[in-house]
């Protein structure tokens, strides 16, 4: 029963969490509204492979510690 009641509520919530949304910003949340050449323009851009350099600078990055992991070792 007492997820019966659980899931009352977060609806509830979610409920309101729309309509705030709505009154204050005119959409539901989440939403994103964007003309058909800006919508072809993202899709390219997906679809095109990314750069060599920013592929390996983003590998370079993700190798090195994080700054709060050498924190932790002391």
């Amino acid at each position: 029963m007492k997820n019966f009641f659980l899931s009352l509520w977060y609806n509830y919530k979610h409920w309101r969490y729309e309509q705030k949304c709505l009154k204050y910003f005119g959409a539901k949340p989440e939403t994103i509204y964007v003309s058909k050449e800006a919508y072809d323009e993202l899709v390219r851009r997906i679809n095109e492979p990314p750069d060599p350099k920013t592929v390996e600078s983003l590998k370079q990055l993700l190798e090195k510690r994080a700054p709060w992991d050498d924190l932790q070792s002391k």
